[in-house]
């Protein structure tokens, strides 16, 4: 028990040891518009920022792809890139309701 207790410590620590910040400019399919996505480096913390919207997001790292969940007021903003081909699905839930895709680059701030 006391081994795979150190294991998992390790590779809890190799994990936290490879967070890095991420930035990515999207730009949408259907209008030309862009949005900005940050992550943190550490945590699960990133930002939103579109030419309506900014503000924090909660970030959730997935196999493949990262999701970015930004709450304001009534609205539930869920932006997901895919980062095996650079794409994006947006979805807004509440009294602003939309949908929306297009293609992501990483960029370096």
């Amino acid at each position: 028990m006391k081994k795979w207790m150190c294991v998992a410590f390790a590779t809890l620590c190799a994990t936290a040891a490879t967070a890095e910040e991420r930035h990515f400019v999207c730009v949408s399919d259907r209008d030309g518009s862009e949005v900005r996505l940050n992550r943190d480096a550490e945590g699960d913390k990133g930002s939103i920022a579109t030419a309506t919207i900014e503000g924090d997001a909660t970030v959730f790292k997935g196999i493949g792809n990262m999701t970015f969940l930004h709450i304001e007021d009534k609205d539930v903003m869920t932006f997901v890139v895919h980062l095996d081909d650079m794409t994006y699905d947006l979805s807004i839930k509440g009294p602003h309701a939309g949908h929306d895709h297009g293609t992501c680059q990483e960029s370096g701030a």
